[in-house]
């Protein structure tokens, strides 16, 4: 009699886990790595410049006595200049920034004798002599330009409108825009804001103007004794123009 045999004859298939393994081995091993490895180190941000003090030209400071003959202006109509008449070197102009006017006009009166301290003033398109000092010869008075502040860019005061007809177009040496003038007030331009349309300016009669009022304590004094206005906007045929 022939007995059954429950048992197949086929092999039992083992299924191999080993690869598998290794890669969720591998991959738990990246992950541990990435958690435990050392932060990148941030760059810090280079240095700002814009607080830096500029690097001056080292300059030959001298001094020189003589009597203050008459004051000069710039092309926006503010005293920046002194002639003065010395015994060795005759008449010579030495120039000054124009918010100190007001300090220097105040020790070196027409007529007064002063010693000026002055250094070379060599920019790109002239050669002349800038006023570091000045003292009176006869009150004692004296004063350091540098240690007056500087004025601020835009004066803090409020915005006012302007409708300008027909006003006086202020320019400088070179044909360039540096004010507008009705009256007695001036409208004041920052140097080259006006060039792109310098042409529209020439060619237009009227203006609306938003500015603000450049305060009289600031050390500026215009020769006219004008109000004086710092322009922020100016608008030509209904096109307004940002210019400040």
């Amino acid at each position: 009699m022939k007995q059954d045999n429950d048992l197949s004859d086929e092999p039992i298939e083992i299924k191999n886990y080993r690869p598998l393994l290794v890669v969720i081995i591998l991959l738990l091993l990246v992950i541990i790595w990435l958690l435990v490895k050392p932060p990148v180190p941030v760059l810090p941000k280079p240095p700002s410049h814009h607080h830096e003090p500029k690097t001056e030209r080292a300059t030959k400071q001298k001094v020189i006595t003589g009597t203050v003959i008459r004051y000069k202006n710039n092309p926006h109509l503010d005293i920046n200049a002194l002639e003065l008449k010395t015994e060795k070197a005759g008449l010579i102009t030495i120039d000054f920034r124009p918010h100190t006017a007001a300090r220097v006009i105040k020790i070196g009166t027409i007529g007064e004798e002063i010693e000026a301290t002055y250094a070379l003033n060599p920019s790109d398109e002239v050669v002349g002599y800038q006023l570091l000092a000045i003292r009176n010869n006869r009150t004692g008075i004296s004063q350091v330009l540098d240690d007056l502040p500087p004025p601020p860019d835009v004066p803090n005061q409020q915005i006012e409108k302007f409708n300008l007809e027909k006003p006086a177009i202020i320019t400088d040496q070179y044909g360039g825009i540096v004010a507008l003038r009705k009256n007695n007030l001036l409208f004041h331009f920052k140097p080259g804001l006006v060039d792109d349309i310098a042409y529209l300016i020439k060619e237009s009669n009227t203006f609306n103007l938003e500015a603000v009022r450049r305060q009289d304590d600031q050390g500026f004094i215009n020769i006219n004794y004008d109000k004086v206005y710092i322009v922020l906007r100016i608008t030509i045929d209904n096109k307004t123009f940002l210019v400040r």
